[in-house]
């Protein structure tokens, strides 16, 4: 036990020293103190308590409170990262007690930075931006997460860019204005009031482009010829090529008594195919399989289910009529040209020649062209394939003209004669 001091004058004592100093909190800039009164007074009250500081670095004692009454004190202003010690002194009528000093303490935060986010993944992509996910850390350092900060590089580049001005308080960033066709990675710090965590493990590249997917099917394939161990089908383009072009399709077949498909070809271009190899006499179902660069679509609905034989009745057809209007080139008393594009589907065949009919507006039969002048007459024309004649389509009606009349010369070169006469519609 330390000596205790005694008052010549009056032979009171002064306090002995406090008990128990100890900091229960210390933070960056300040801490707090407490301590217990000193087990003997010296014959007085404790009217206050003395509080001083210093530095490790320094002997000279920085008086923090010079009148305490309480037993515990904040002090503030500490400089981060510099080591203090503290020491209280009791003090009576008598005078000062012996001080107490405390260990020696740095001033700093009591928890840490918090780890690295986890799971860092790119979650939707267009060819302008992108949407960032991740996970918590696995430690906050003692201090809630403040926010959370994102930063993005290109694939070519070194420099880190920041993807947010102001921190993230979700699990999720959308990261715009990025350059089409560019790859990019990203990584994710949390902060909290330590500051920054170091780095999270960045997500894999991710090229800027508008999302792809795979094609629809194509619509039902039709059955168009069968030979005993052939099957020929043809189908339309799908509706939907999943945003990128469709490379071709796979056709797939299966006896209507199996389950089992069998692929007839894995990629052609065409929209027609004949399936070969198939067993005379067996029934068969078809399905058709669009293609793109991001892979196979489903199945087409199944085809009318087929024999492998050879077909006698007329092959089904559909051949469209010509497209557009047919038109009328030239009109002379006794013929007329007419013009007309193809049909937009040869249904399934290769259009061998056009059938080009004509009759009278006040009749109903078709027939050849007429020898009769000044007859009104409406046209219609329709396209064949092997497999037969196609729909037809119509013209407005036309009227024949007169022959000229009235032809006079009315200057004469000698290389070239300028004449006259008159034309007009016969009446009917």
């Amino acid at each position: 036990m330390p000596p205790r001091l005694v008052c010549l004058w009056c032979g009171a004592d002064l306090p002995v020293m406090v008990e128990a100093l100890s900091l229960d909190t210390t933070l960056t800039e300040k801490c707090t103190l407490t301590w217990g009164p000193p087990q003997e007074n010296g014959g007085a009250e404790i009217m206050h308590y003395i509080v001083e500081k210093r530095e490790t670095s320094r002997l000279a004692w920085t008086l923090v409170y010079g009148d305490m009454k309480a037993t515990t004190c904040k002090v503030t202003k500490l400089l981060k990262g510099n080591e203090y010690i503290f020491r209280v002194r009791g003090v009576n009528k008598y005078g000062d007690g012996e001080a107490l000093e405390s260990e020696a303490t740095k001033a700093m935060d009591p928890f840490t930075v918090p780890a690295a986010p986890t799971s860092v993944q790119v979650t939707s992509v267009t060819s302008e931006a992108m949407t960032i996910c991740w996970e918590r850390p696995v430690s906050d350092g003692g201090s809630s997460i403040s926010g959370y900060v994102i930063e993005k590089r290109e694939k070519t580049g070194l420099r880190w860019c920041r993807v947010n001005k102001k921190p993230v308080y979700d699990l999720r960033v959308k990261a715009s204005h990025l350059r089409e066709g560019c790859e990019y990675e990203y990584r994710v710090f949390a902060e909290n009031a330590a500051g920054l965590s170091a780095p999270s493990i960045a997500c894999p590249l991710t090229k800027a482009e508008d999302p792809q997917f795979l094609p629809s099917p194509p619509a039902k394939p039709k059955i168009v010829d069968s030979t005993k161990t052939t099957v020929t089908l043809s189908w339309n383009k799908p509706l939907f090529d999943g945003g990128a072009p469709v490379t071709g399709y796979r056709v797939e077949y299966r006896k209507t008594l199996d389950d089992e498909w069998i692929v007839g070809v894995q990629n052609t271009k065409n929209t027609e195919f004949t399936v070969v190899g198939l067993t005379p006499g067996t029934e068969y179902v078809f399905v058709v399989k669009s293609i793109n660069k991001i892979g196979v679509s489903e199945s087409s609905p199944e085809s009318d289910k087929q024999v492998a034989k050879e077909r006698v009745e007329e092959p089904v057809f559909d051949i469209s009529p010509p497209a557009g209007e047919v038109q009328f080139k030239k009109v002379t008393a006794d013929n007329v040209t007419i013009m007309w594009s193809p049909p937009a589907d040869e249904g399934g065949a290769m259009v061998t020649h056009y059938i080009v009919e004509k009759r009278e507006t006040s009749r109903i039969m078709w027939s050849i062209v007429s020898e009769k002048l000044g007859t009104e007459y409406v046209f219609r024309v329709a396209a064949m394939n092997r497999f037969g004649v196609g729909n037809v389509t119509y013209t407005l009606p036309v009227k024949d003209l007169d022959t000229p009349s009235h032809l006079m010369v009315v200057l004469c070169f000698h290389d070239y004669l300028h004449c006259r006469f008159s034309l007009k519609e016969s009446k009917l």
